[in-house]
């Protein structure tokens, strides 16, 4: 039994090394996309061959946030099971580019600096220090123990959530 089990061990290792330096064995292993959808046509025949109904292609198209099939030029059923859909050009969400802005400078990861009401020594660096952070409490009247969660957005700035907040939610959980 522990033979068989290290050989499948092994062939699965050398399929892996094999695959990752042969792209003909990788598209046999692992196959390759299937387009369900080509010009805004549904291809029915490439549906039959794996046995993909309407009902999934319009449940996939949905959970893209795609109601109306009119808006796909070209789906795509990746390797994975998941929809890869290319809108028609007249559906596609309009970018900064498109509409010739200027962008404000490169954007970073939020640091995380205080969660819980604990500042997170780990993220401080020079430019966000533990001074930098009591001075911009002080800006807005606040001490560490008022603050649940505080972080520095990817546009650099402050964002900071109270404890006691004044606001009461229209969608509470009772």
């Amino acid at each position: 039994m522990l033979f068989s089990f290290f050989t499948l061990v092994v062939i699965y290792y050398l399929l892996t090394i094999t695959s990752f330096k042969s792209r003909l064995l990788r598209k046999w292993i692992s196959g390759e996309p299937i387009v369900m959808i080509e010009k805004g046509k549904i291809l029915e025949s490439n549906m039959r061959k794996i046995k993909y109904s309407l009902d999934d292609l319009n449940r996939q198209l949905r959970e893209l946030g795609i109601f109306d099939i009119e808006e796909v030029e070209y789906a795509l059923l990746e390797v994975s099971g998941n929809l890869s859909v290319l809108k028609k050009e007249k559906y596609q969400n309009v970018t900064k580019s498109d509409l010739s802005l200027k962008h404000n400078g490169a954007l970073s990861l939020p640091i995380e600096i205080v969660m819980d009401g604990k500042v997170i020594e780990k993220n401080l660096t020079q430019k966000y220090s533990m001074n930098w952070i009591k001075q911009e409490f002080k800006k807005r009247n606040l001490n560490m123990n008022e603050i649940q969660y505080a972080v520095i957005g990817t546009n650099g700035q402050l964002y900071v959530d109270l404890y006691k907040d004044t606001l009461h939610p229209s969608t509470e959980i009772k």
